[in-house]
């Protein structure tokens, strides 16, 4: 059987890299989820939230091209 919850090993680097917007990882470092771009603050606030309850590390990378010079 295979594990239902494989290791992802993904750096923080590469997954900004890939263009992800936020992703969660656990205590042992392992990705667990990650989040595209958000439409709204709203939205962003919500990811945070659900997944820091489940008590995973949260990081978003602000989106260069939307921040004003």
């Amino acid at each position: 059987m295979k594990n239902p919850h494989p290791v992802n090993l993904m750096t923080p680097e590469e997954s900004c890299a890939r263009g992800w917007a936020a992703e969660a990882r656990d205590a042992d470092g392992h990705l667990i989820t990650q989040h595209g771009p958000f439409e709204t603050d709203a939205e962003m606030a919500q990811y945070a939230r659900e997944e820091t309850a489940r008590g995973l590390t949260v990081t978003i990378w602000p989106n260069i091209e939307k921040v004003p010079a």
